[in-house]
């Protein structure tokens, strides 16, 4: 088969508000590929920029989330200093998107799977799931950011234990240490976790989560004074802005509130106010 013929590695469409984005290897239980960094990224990027989209919802086609790196590729670069990335973006790229990141996570998520899933702002775990980083056991270590991310998301214990044992966990113990915000049946995790992107991209301001996803990020590498300081001065933004003039009003008057698009120059956050990384 032709590289024209193939399908492509990620299946994208826009429903409700929603921009739906989903690896499409199931054949190779979407397995990473040299390629996909570029494709996954170029798309959150095109979504982040479309007044259309509010949320984005990633999920896996078949039965698996991402089963990490292609074995085939990673093979390939034993010996050498080569990287699965073919662009310049790094892999914590989706934390600039400047729009709620859902994750619908079912079968397996492991590795670079697993470091793209805490890239999300929210997961939703099937039953199903199976996360490992496995890095120790391929002779590897706890690269693409995730000894950064893993922690702050379950702690410093619980990834002491992920990292160095490379063992693999299922749904349940996802959920009791954090790392899985809800846990749903196999059959109906997706339709779940898409009403979920559904009623909040209907019912939150584009500006509001957008902020609210800048100063989560910003902040966790700030002091309370800092972030303190962050917030006032966007709340004094919120007060004279257009989402709580509408929110008010909707309140007020007993009905749904109509939000505008968030604007393009916004799609994009700077994560990093001290300046690595800064998009300013």
């Amino acid at each position: 088969m032709s590289d024209a013929t193939l399908p492509p590695l990620i299946l994208s469409e826009v429903r409700e508000g929603v921009a739906i984005v989903t690896f499409n290897r199931p054949a190779r239980l979407n397995a990473w590929a040299p390629e996909t960094g570029t494709t996954y990224f170029n798309l959150l990027e095109q979504h982040a920029l479309d007044p259309e989209v509010r949320v984005i919802l990633v999920t896996g086609q078949g039965r698996a989330f991402c089963a990490g790196a292609d074995m085939s590729a990673l093979s390939a670069m034993a010996g050498s200093a080569a990287t699965l990335n073919l662009e310049k973006r790094p892999y914590w790229f989706p934390l600039t998107i400047g729009k709620p990141i859902v994750a619908a996570i079912r079968g397996h998520c492991i590795g670079i799977g697993l470091q793209q899933a805490l890239c999300c702002d929210i997961r939703f775990l099937a039953w199903d799931a199976k996360i490992s980083t496995v890095y120790a056991r391929r002779g590897l270590v706890g690269e693409l950011g995730i000894s950064w991310l893993l922690p702050r998301i379950v702690g410093m214990g619980a990834t002491m234990d992920l990292l160095l044992s490379g063992r693999t966990i299922d749904a349940d113990e996802c959920y009791k240490i954090g790392l899985a915000n809800r846990l749903v049946e196999v059959e109906v995790a997706f339709d779940v976790a898409f009403d979920y992107c559904r009623q909040i991209a209907k019912q939150c301001a584009p500006w509001s989560m957008r902020t609210i996803k800048q100063q989560i990020y910003a902040d966790l590498t700030s002091s309370l004074p800092e972030s303190y300081a962050r917030a006032e001065a966007a709340v004094a933004e919120a007060l004279t802005g257009a989402a709580f003039g509408e929110g008010m009003k909707a309140f007020a008057e007993k009905r749904s509130a109509s939000y505008l698009p968030l604007d393009p120059s916004l799609a994009l956050l700077d994560i990093a106010p001290n300046g690595v990384g800064s998009r300013n």
